[in-house]
Formats: C-alpha cells, structure tokens, sequence
C-alpha cells in the first residue's frame, strides 16, 4: 500500500518596497551615542526592507504572498482543505488571522483553518505538522501555510539588536497530498530549553497590560529583549541534523542545501563549522532583507528556489529557533 506524503507545490515570497540601509541605523544610532557598525557585521546586515504605510500589516501582506503562490501553482482556493498562518506579531487575536485569508480568497468549505505562534520558529513548526497530517490524512489535497512577521514595528527604537535587525516580508507555501514515494517530507528533530522564557517578551508587560494600564509607557507595550548567549540553540543544530542524517542513512554529502534561521550570519558560520560543512550549502539573504522572523529559512529557501540552486529530488535541510528557546529541524527531499 502507498503513503501519502507532503511536497512542495510552490512558494512565493512578498517584501514591502521601501529599502533601508545600513547608513539610517549607523546614523540613527550615533545620535544616540551608539556604534552599533560591528553588531551590523556580525549579523551580516546590509539591507531591509520595511513598510512605510501604517495600514501595511502581516496580513495585507501574508495575502499578497498568498495570491502569488496560487497562481504560481494553478491551485483553486476551493481546493485547499488546511490554511494555516504563522506569525509571532499576529494582527488578530481573534478570529484568527488564517480565517481573514480563507475569507479573502474564497476558499471553501471544507478546510482546517487556524494560527499558529512558536515566533521565529512558526514557519517550520506548521510545515513539519501539517506534512504529519496529510500523511496521515488522504482527504487533504492541498494545504496552504503562511508565515508573517513585522518585527521593526514592534521594537523598541533605542535598542538597537532589534530595531536594527529586522525587516518585514511574508512567505506562502503550499504543500500538496501526493502517492509520490521519491519526495517530500522525511523526517524532523526538535530541541527545546525553556530557561530563557523571560529574555524576548513581546509585549513587554503581557497583553493584560497592554489593555487594562492606562498608564503603561509605549516601551512596555514593545518588544523587551535581554541579551543572551544563543550558542546551545545554534550548537543544538548540529545535533539535530546529525541525528536525523543518521536516522535517514543518509549523510551530509548528500545534502544540497541548508535552509537555516538568518538571525545572523555568525550563527550560520557557526553551524557550518560544527558540522564541517561547506558555506556555500547555506543560503544567507539576511544582507537584503534583514531578519524577517517566521519566514526567515522559507525565504532563504524561496530565493535559492528562484536563482536555480535546487532541482527535484535534492535533499534540503531546514532549521530555525524561536523565542524561549524551542528549535525545529526538518530533513526534506524537494
């Protein structure tokens, strides 16, 4: 008997046009007494990209991601059966923000729709569980995951690992039910260490302050972040991917590509290090747009898709970490 598997349909991606460089930080930041020039070179910054229109939001700009990848694919809105949007700076509470995209294109009605929130991590945690649903579920054809993220709109302007860092864009995949045995969703590892719960707190103060204190400053309603060492996350890669190559009887030359979070780019170096890998496997588009959150190793991977890098039946490995600290590793043959 066949399994069903999950594979890459398409991806698209959606930025907003305005550019930021470098110089506006390096500028911004001096004024406050601040060179933050080697924070920009060990993230590896050079450009983002950021919307300059207040009614500009993760969802305006998860649907134009969402309206690109459908005509890209030729799929139908009526044929998808999950919706899924992942966002760590969600518009809504409620309804959830997957509800105002089925909405919005007409999807019908016979579709799992929800959100989902592991922060910067979003993005592969719905990827890795949807594909275990529609594994397990024939009935779901297609599948339809968004991630989102304006990360700048919610920092605080006078700290700098944050409001220099970020940038804004959306991602929209859509993984298809297939019989296909020779791609598709392999395997995944997942880490967790939860000590640094209370170090990235968006809002500051919990949102029962954010609508019940009249009084509460704007900074407390931003995002607070306490730096902290991310070594074990970023050494907790190596890991990961060690194990699920070993489980897979597979081994790293045998991967194509490495899809990692772009937090920065010494964390890159970092893991390719610990794996005596190739640079050149890791794709970094963290000097064009910043660091994007959620979407972060879906836009690497939609760039390397767009510039001819991977072909059918590579093997690629995905990689992210998310706030407090919980990491998603995810071995794929594309």
């Amino acid at each position: 008997m066949k399994i069903c598997n999950s594979v890459i349909k398409g991806v698209s991606y959606y930025h907003p046009e305005n550019k930021v460089d470098n110089n506006y930080f390096i500028e911004y930041f001096k004024q406050q007494g601040k060179d933050i020039r080697k924070l920009l070179k060990i993230t590896g910054r050079k450009n983002r990209y950021i919307s300059k229109y207040t009614d500009e939001n993760m969802l305006t700009m998860g649907l134009k991601a969402v309206n690109e990848v459908l005509e890209k694919t030729k799929v139908k809105p009526s044929e998808l059966n999950l919706i899924a949007f992942s966002s760590g700076t969600p518009e809504y509470i409620a309804p959830s923000n997957a509800i105002k995209i089925h909405n919005s294109i007409r999807a019908g009605q016979k579709a799992v729709v929800y959100d989902i929130n592991a922060n910067c991590v979003g993005m592969l945690v719905a990827i890795e569980q949807v594909s275990r649903i529609m594994i397990n579920n024939p009935n779901i054809k297609y599948a339809l995951i968004i991630g989102a993220d304006q990360l700048n709109k919610y920092s605080r302007f006078n700290e700098a690992i944050t409001y220099s860092n970020f940038g804004d864009s959306a991602c929209a995949m859509i993984l298809e039910n297939t019989l296909e045995e020779d791609s598709g969703f392999i395997d995944s590892d997942f880490y967790t260490n939860s000590s640094n719960h209370d170090k990235i707190l968006l809002p500051a103060q919990g949102l029962s302050s954010v609508i019940h204190d009249q009084e509460l400053k704007i900074k407390d309603k931003l995002i607070k972040w306490i730096p902290f060492n991310l070594e074990g996350a970023f050494f907790s890669a190596k890991i990961s991917i060690e194990e699920l190559l070993s489980r897979n009887n597979l081994t790293k030359h045998d991967i194509k590509k490495y899809f990692v979070s772009q937090f920065a780019k010494k964390n890159i170096e970092q893991i390719c290090f610990e794996l005596d890998e190739n640079i050149e496997k890791f794709t970094f588009i963290g000097d064009e747009f910043g660091y994007t959150g959620t979407t972060s190793p879906i836009l690497a991977f939609a760039k390397s898709e767009e510039n001819g890098e991977i072909s059918r039946g590579d093997y690629i490995i995905f990689w992210s970490v998310g706030a407090g600290t919980t990491c998603c590793c995810i071995l794929y043959k594309y």
